[in-house]
């Protein structure tokens, strides 16, 4: 079905009344918020389908949460579901990066459990000057460097999540990465 603008007033209107509590009103929008599977579903089966039912249906109650506490925000420029595609789509985005990490992290513990890899004092001390290495940087740089590697954030989302420009995140995270070269680098001559 193809919108025009009246029925993303239409949507604004509607959304008044269901944060007034008119039952109508909110049973129509229960109805429209059908399309929240379906999209994750869909953006699900075009990345591969890397999550399951169960993590559909999470992610699925993540995205009903969200638009819950943010009714306030829309503002009747586009239709609900196309207010609630963006909404659907970063929170399967961020799903799908989880669920890489998290099977990462068990192919990382099932080398780090193979004794022939690493003996048991090196896996636990492998990345301690790292870590305080990148404790010792700048505060921005630190941030950035974290959210880049450890929570995979894009420069645009760390630069959103911090209030900055996508490039100003990417200087602080290039000037970071530096920083803590030098830094390892130093501390490896004064260990020699």
């Amino acid at each position: 079905m193809l919108h025009t603008g009246e029925s993303g007033e239409a949507d604004k209107a509607l959304l008044a009344r269901v944060r007034r509590g008119d039952a109508i009103a909110v049973e129509a929008f229960v109805q429209r918020m059908a399309c929240v599977p379906l999209i994750l579903a869909a953006q699900n089966a075009r990345l591969g389908k890397v999550l399951g039912p169960a993590q559909l249906d999470d992610a699925a109650q993540e995205v009903l949460t969200l638009i819950w506490t943010r009714l306030e925000t829309f503002e009747g420029r586009s239709t609900l579901e196309t207010w609630v595609y963006r909404f659907c789509v970063n929170t399967l985005m961020n799903a799908v990066r989880r669920e890489r990490r998290s099977r990462r992290n068990e192919e990382l513990s099932e080398e780090a459990a193979d004794p022939t890899l690493v003996d048991a004092e090196t896996r636990y001390t492998r990345y301690d000057h790292l870590y305080l290495g990148i404790a010792k940087l700048p505060a921005e740089e630190r941030v950035c460097i974290h959210l880049k590697h450890f929570e995979e954030r894009t420069f645009d989302e760390i630069g959103a999540r911090l209030g900055i420009s996508p490039n100003t995140a990417k200087t602080q995270y290039y000037r970071g990465l530096r920083r803590l070269q030098e830094l390892l680098a130093r501390e490896e001559r004064e260990t020699r």
